[in-house]
């Protein structure tokens, strides 16, 4: 069985490199993570870039020019509240009393960004499109919303750009990749109020593995 496992293997390599040279298609699929500097810029919070982890998969299909990726990457962010936070959400706090001046709130995010590949070279490449976001839970650690209440939109777009430097050209065996993205919310996140606009803003640092 692991005589037939590697053969079939070997006999996929040589397909895909023989449709690469054949085609001019460059197809990869991989992994990737890295670090989010993300922040939510709006009355009531501070105005400071907080470090948070994302991870996610990715697919590529490129001609010699230009090509397409599409990505699935999860996210964490955290968003830190200053001192006006209290006077502009008093009714939505539990204890209004308090000041809650330095409270954070964490919140995982399912992305999926859908990119344009720009190939400036072989090993440098720029990127724009849209992205959808999820999000998928809100952690209030110390329970400062009230009850019931979601302080993030379930869901929003963003807009991105970037670079993309991708090491080992086409080769069939694994390559490695880094890269850099702005990502610009493009959507209200606040879910309390409409009277207040919170948009979010990220630098995404990535290292990253493909086949």
């Amino acid at each position: 069985m692991k005589k037939i496992f590697l053969f079939l293997l070997f006999a996929n390599i040589l397909q895909w490199s023989f449709a690469k040279q054949k085609f001019g298609i460059d197809l990869g699929i991989g992994v990737k993570g890295g670090l989010n500097m993300n922040k939510v810029q709006g009355l009531g919070w501070q105005n400071q870039y907080s470090t948070d982890p994302h991870a996610g998969f990715f697919m590529h299909l490129n001609k010699r020019h230009a090509g397409f990726q599409l990505e699935a990457v999860w996210s964490q962010s955290h968003i830190i509240t200053d001192s006006s936070f209290t006077g502009l959400y008093r009714q939505y706090l539990q204890n209004a009393d308090d000041s809650v001046n330095a409270e954070s709130f964490r919140f995982s995010t399912i992305s999926i960004p859908i990119l344009l590949n720009i190939k400036l070279t072989q090993w440098l490449w720029l990127q724009a499109g849209p992205q959808f976001n999820a999000h998928v839970s809100v952690a209030d650690k110390n329970r400062i919303i009230k009850s019931g209440l979601d302080i993030i939109n379930k869901q929003s777009y963003s807009a991105v750009g970037g670079i993309w430097i991708q090491f080992g050209g086409k080769a069939p065996l694994i390559r490695v990749n880094l890269g850099a993205r702005y990502i610009a919310g493009l959507d209200n996140l606040n879910s309390l109020t409409n009277k207040e606009i919170w948009k979010s803003q990220m630098v995404q640092l990535h290292l990253g593995i493909s086949y």
